[in-house]
């Protein structure tokens, strides 16, 4: 996946959605070791990464804390998009997950790397409302 194809499936697959949760793109960092695209809200912050040496896709969801993010080790105030899956993925219904095809089906991936950038967009448009909701009811906010 080269850096345009990055920022392609990022604009495309993750903005839209993020957009509509409250989240603002923040400038996009692509090199030739990193590709790294964050959305930030008043609460959270969505990063998405990916190493193209290693060819490592990265999701993950910091919380904002006395000023900073969640340390990225703290697991549960900083879930992977796996994590996110795990706790959430069984509760989408069907027609949730058919209405989640049609806003992806426009996208054409152009390889495997961006078929799971893509993959990782659309599992991500599932479940992170849900865990929003749960963080923000659990806060108070």
């Amino acid at each position: 996946m080269s850096g345009q194809g990055f920022l392609r499936i990022v604009r495309a697959g993750f903005a839209p959605f993020l957009t509509e949760l409250g989240f603002t793109m923040d400038s996009p960092c692509v090199s030739g070791r990193l590709y790294r695209a964050t959305f930030t809200s008043p609460k959270e912050v969505v990063s998405v990464s990916y190493e193209p040496g290693d060819e490592v896709l990265f999701v993950m969801v910091f919380r904002r804390q006395n000023g900073g993010l969640s340390d990225i080790d703290d697991r549960s105030n900083t879930p992977r998009l796996s994590e996110l899956n795990m706790r959430y993925m069984h509760t989408i219904t069907k027609e949730e997950r058919l209405a989640n095809e049609l806003l992806f089906e426009a996208i054409e991936p152009r390889d495997n790397e961006e078929k799971s950038l893509l993959k990782a967009a659309k599992e991500l448009c599932l479940v992170l409302p849900k865990y929003v909701h749960d963080v923000r009811r659990n806060s108070g906010s």
